[in-house]
């Protein structure tokens, strides 16, 4: 395997993993996390050079040659998508990126429901998600998603959300490893306003700089740093009809340092 190097005008790599769901050793194990499996499908996609790639003058985009073929037999008018974009910042540039990214990698011309992730906790400050939400808002408004909502706020941050927002939250998640009992304000304040309450079991750091760390010292043929990470989306994609996981892929974005 040739070494590896970008140029140092290179400030951004993005790595898509395309569907996961068609490597056999990509594919959810027992036990396994997000987190290892993203850090499995970035060593996977790493490693298998050469992949399909293109690269501007500031950016370089990688797909996983081994499972990047999306073809689904189904019509798109048949397929229902969902994401979650896990944030790192309150930057609106990195979101924005995110969603650009987003519709070009997966060339669908809506989708369905968008869930961000962006969580510090209680220094989370409403104008920060305001700020953000508006940039969601600008694609319900362009009916290029359909449905949006947030990860892993404390209620009281939810119901200012709601109420200070144009266009309402229709999905909140919550991390049930952090909060056992779902709290009743929030159970009574979604079935109120026909809020989506749903949880997950994604971690609260989505992927450590720890990890990245080690997936860039197994590859000694790449010489580059450690990046910093600004954002991941991870995407599902169900048949409506039957309800089968048709698709399932996530896309990273490295700052080079």
């Amino acid at each position: 395997m040739s070494s590896f190097s970008l140029p140092k005008s290179i400030s951004k790599m993005y790595i898509h993993t395309g569907n996961v769901l068609n490597a056999n050793d990509l594919t959810q194990k027992a036990g396994q996390n997000s987190t290892e499996e993203i850090v499995e499908c970035l060593n996977t996609c790493l490693s298998n050079r050469p992949s399909p790639y293109s690269m501007n003058e500031k950016s370089f985009h990688l797909k996983c040659e081994e499972c990047y073929n999306n073809n689904i037999e189904e019509e798109h008018e048949a397929l229902r998508t969902g994401v979650k974009i896990f944030l790192t910042s309150n930057e609106v540039n990195h979101l924005e990126d995110a969603l650009k990214n987003l519709f070009q990698e997966l060339n669908y011309g809506v989708i369905d429901s968008v869930i961000l992730a962006f969580n510090h906790g209680k220094d989370t400050l409403l104008a920060d998600l305001l700020t953000l939400w508006a940039v969601l808002e600008s694609y319900v408004n362009k009916q290029k998603i359909t449905r949006i909502g947030v990860s892993d706020v404390d209620t009281e941050l939810f119901i200012s959300l709601y109420n200070n927002s144009i266009i309402k939250p229709t999905i909140v998640q919550i991390n049930l490893n952090s909060c056992c009992v779902v709290p009743a304000s929030l159970q009574e304040f979604t079935k109120d306003n026909d809020v989506q309450l749903l949880t997950h079991s994604d971690s609260y750091e989505i992927l450590p700089h720890s990890c990245l760390v080690e997936i860039f010292e197994k590859q000694s043929e790449v010489n580059l740093r450690t990046p910093k990470l600004e954002w991941i989306i991870r995407y599902l994609t169900h048949v409506k009809c039957r309800g089968v996981l048709a698709s399932k892929g996530y896309i990273v974005c490295l700052k080079c340092l």
